[in-house]
Parts: C-alpha cells; structure tokens; sequence
C-alpha cells in the first residue's frame, strides 16, 4: 500500500490511493500556525506536525509514502520499512485541483470566501517572515559594510585630490613630499600652515622621522602664496574631516573582519576578509557566491572586460578582484592566468563550506593553494614566445549601398 502526503496552507493531508484523505493535521484558521509550519518544512526540518502524521501513517502501514518536494521528503523522520519518494503523483495533483471540495467535505471551510481569504493571509505572513528572514542574513551586513568602504574610498580620494590642490596655493612642496593620501591629511589636520609645520608638530601628526626633516628642510626654499588664517582655518577643518572618514574607514574594516571570521572563516582565511566580502557583495550573498562555478569567481570584477573581449573578439581578461590576493598579483603576468583559476576553485569550495556546512578548512585550503602556485612557478619559469598580431580586416562596404549608388546614376544618365 501507498499514501500520498501533501502540504497546503490548511495543513498536512495524507491521501490513499483512491484519493481519499485517511490522516490530517489541520492549520486552518490559525494563519500563525500555518506559516511557521510551512517555513520550518520548507527548510526540511522535523517539527510536531510532521511528527503526529507519520505517527498515524504508521499505524496505518504503508511501504512507500509519495511526496512533490525534496523539504518536505527531508522533513519525514525515518520509519521503519516505508520509503519516502519524490514523484509527480496523480493524487496528490488531483487533491490541488479539487481542494475546495475536500476542504468542505471534511467540514474545515464552510464557503469558497473562506478558502480565498485565508489564503491571502497566509500568503502576505509567509512573504513577510521570508523577507524578515533574508534581511536578517549576516552577509547582507557584509555586503553593506564592504559597499560603503568602497563608497567613502571613492569620496575620500576625490576630497584629498581638492585639498592638495588647494593648499598647494600656499605650500606646494608638501604635496611632492608626501605622496600618502593619509599622512597628508594628518600633517594638514594637526599642523596647517608653513608657519605651524616644525618637527614636533610633525611627530604628533605620526609622520616618519626622515619624511619629517624633508619637509622641514624645504620650507626654506618654497614659493608658496600667504594665506590668512581664516584660509588655514578652513583648509584644516577640512583636513580633520576626511582624517575622520579614514578612522570611520578603519572601523568598517574592523567591522567587516570580525564578520567575516563567523560567515564566511574558509574564504577569509584563504583570501582574507575583505576581498572575501568584496566577492559576497559582487554575488549579492553568501549562497549566490557558492552556486556560481569557479570560472565565474575568477573574473568577477572584470565583467566590463569580460563583455568587452565578448563584443570585439579580444581575449578575455583572466582574474578579476582576485588579483589583488599577493599570490596572484606579486606573480609574472604569464603565471598569473593559472594561478587565477587555481585560486578561484579554491575560493568556490571554500564559499560552499562557509554556505552550508561549519566545517573549518580555510588553512587546508590555502596550504593547497601555495602548493599549486609554487608548482605553477616552477613549470612556467619563463615567457611564452609572443604571439603573431591578429589581421585586421578592413571595413566593407554593405553590398547594399553599392546597389543603390549604381541605381542613383542609372536615374542619372536618364535624365
């Protein structure tokens, strides 16, 4: 004998062979109910309503119970001598179509408004607690975090690119001096003006001890324009707030790390926490990144050239935001190709152990790793031999536009 289990919004039916309903577990009309056993089955897990309903097919006996999803298959504890089987069955598709009249035959609903109310319901509850639950995800978190540190990098170099040039009206050797962006800003926020810079304003602003006597030595010499101190003033409130935005920077990253190592550890620990964010945030979540196949992590980050070589026929790039892993930028140009793919199935299995397992390999993973890079070295020590330029064909005229032309002087020559 056979039964048939199906799961609706108004509870859990188990139907013989001859369509007939022998055991149920009603929802209606608690929609709370209904929607917290739909999202618990819906994840595959075993709950009291699963459980009283086997119990009575069990006493019922049945050597196979046919169901239309692979969670609620997953959600069936084992019973001895019945097997679960997904299958397109005919009762239970038979038990959709005519679910109103079960539902008033067995007396659950009274009218069809009932069926449809209830529904809508139970729909709108469901939608809400999934949405609920999928803002709730830590990657999303990461996601945002990793988003708004690329955010404030852009800002921020914009800012600094308009401070140098304004403060270099009065002081333009510090610009050529101090080529980080950072210690820029510190020197501008803790001492603004030729006047106010002198060593001991420089070690309070952390600038190192030889960068500090150049920019000392070369206030003698400069020729930049005076400025009042309303200017300075102004100049420096600025410097203080991007000085900020580098702090609020450093938080983030901070914040990002320490996400990471719960989320995601085998990705972080293969690739370090940021670029692993960066390749969540480019996936859009944790889940999406695991399902994409390791060609398509290899070059996420370049799809501008990716679409590009697609278009015009050029070859297609060969890493994307991976190539900013050492391994993999530190490398000659015609290692790094291999070493991208080697990392990026690395990087594919870690995602799908940090998604859906809590296993913690990331060191294996990355022991392999170098070990593939170190081979990849040793049997790629030198430059390929370059290849030919391709020919470059010359535009052709549509066949078309000769036709018309010679059509025009024909009309020509009649005239």
């Amino acid at each position: 004998m056979s039964l048939h289990l199906v799961l609706s919004a108004f509870g859990i039916f188990a139907l013989d062979e001859k369509n007939e309903v022998i055991a149920k577990r009603v929802f209606y009309p608690d929609a709370k109910a209904a929607v917290s056993n739909l999202l618990e089955i819906g994840e595959g897990k075993t709950n009291s309503t699963i459980e009283s309903i086997v119990a009575d097919i069990g006493k019922i006996g049945s050597e196979t119970i046919f169901v239309e999803d692979q969670m609620l298959a997953r959600s069936i504890p084992d019973i001895t001598g019945t097997s679960v089987k997904i299958a397109d069955s005919e009762v239970i598709k038979w038990f959709r179509q005519n679910l109103g009249d079960y539902l008033t035959r067995l007396g659950i609903v009274q009218s069809q408004d009932e069926i449809s109310g209830f529904r809508y319901n139970v729909g709108i509850q469901l939608s809400k607690a999934k949405l609920s639950a999928a803002t709730s995800e830590k990657d999303l978190l990461v996601k945002n975090a990793i988003d708004a540190i690329d955010e404030l990098d852009k800002g921020v170099n914009v800012l600094v690119m308009r401070l140098r040039e304004w403060y270099s009206i009065h002081h333009p050797s510090l610009s050529d001096l101090v080529q980080d962006q950072e210690e820029f800003t510190r020197i501008l926020n803790t001492c603004c003006g030729k006047e106010n810079i002198g060593r001991d304003c420089l070690v309070k602003a952390e600038i190192p001890e030889a960068t500090a006597e150049s920019i000392v030595n070369a206030l003698i010499g400069d020729i930049g324009a005076e400025m009042k101190e309303i200017d300075l003033t102004i100049i420096q409130g600025l410097a203080g707030a991007i000085d900020n935005l580098y702090g609020t920077r450093k938080d983030l990253e901070t914040y990002v790390t320490s996400v990471m190592e719960i989320i995601a550890p085998n990705m972080s620990a293969l690739v370090g926490p940021l670029i692993g964010a960066r390749l969540i945030s480019l996936a859009g979540s944790l889940k999406e990144l695991a399902r994409k196949p390791s060609s398509t992590i290899q070059v996420y980050g370049a799809e501008k050239a990716l679409f590009r070589s697609i278009k015009t026929g050029a070859d297609p790039p060969k890493h994307g935001i991976i190539y900013r892993v050492s391994e993999v930028h530190s490398s000659a140009y015609w290692q790094r190709g291999k070493i991208a793919r080697a990392l990026a199935g690395k990087l594919s299995i870690a995602a799908r152990i940090d998604a859906y397992s809590d296993r913690n390999v990331g060191e294996s993973l990355r022991e392999d790793f170098l070990e593939r890079v170190e081979e990849i070295r040793r049997q790629n020590p030198e430059a390929p031999p370059a290849k030919p330029p391709k020919p470059v064909e010359k535009d052709r005229k549509p066949q078309w536009k000769k036709r018309d032309r010679k059509e025009k002087g024909r009309q020509g020559g009649r005239r």
